[in-house]
């Protein structure tokens, strides 16, 4: 039988150093946001968009289920960069559920970035500067991430 081929150990510490990079950004960015929902700031600042980002993050569709979305990014942005750092430059098959978590994180978070945006524009009718920083992250950690599952496959 022969061995999986494996990427080069310096191409997984950057992919996971960039994980990691973006998952403290983005966590940043949430709690940010988190605290302007939960009342601890009274003002955000929001290049571009004038009042839009206190509309979204003050709106309706600023929570789910009663939860602040700011607050399931903070939990799986911290998850995601705990993840990447915890994965050090180890092969996938070594780690194959720390792998899966980050691309189940990464889909999951681009795809509720993508219906929250969706929301931003035609529901609240207005445009969250940090709401679309977030989105941009998500956007730029997917193909990352799922990169990540992908070795686990080539390895089984």
């Amino acid at each position: 039988m022969q061995e999986a081929v494996t990427e080069p150990r310096s191409t997984r510490r950057r992919r996971r150093a960039a994980i990691a990079g973006l998952g403290v950004l983005g966590l940043l960015d949430a709690l940010y946001m988190l605290a302007y929902s939960q009342g601890l700031i009274d003002r955000l600042v929001c290049p571009f968009f004038g009042d839009g980002c206190e509309t979204v993050g003050r709106s309706p569709h600023a929570r789910h289920l009663g939860v602040p979305n700011s607050a399931v990014g903070a939990l799986g942005y911290a998850v995601l960069a705990t993840l990447a750092v915890w994965s050090g430059d180890a092969p996938a098959r070594r780690q194959p559920l720390r792998a899966l978590g980050m691309a189940s994180i990464g889909v999951g978070a681009a795809a509720a970035s993508a219906f929250l945006t969706w929301e931003q524009h035609a529901k609240v009718r207005a445009w969250c500067f940090w709401c679309l920083t977030s989105a941009g992250i998500n956007a730029v950690v997917l193909p990352l991430a799922v990169a990540e599952a992908r070795d686990v496959r080539r390895a089984r």
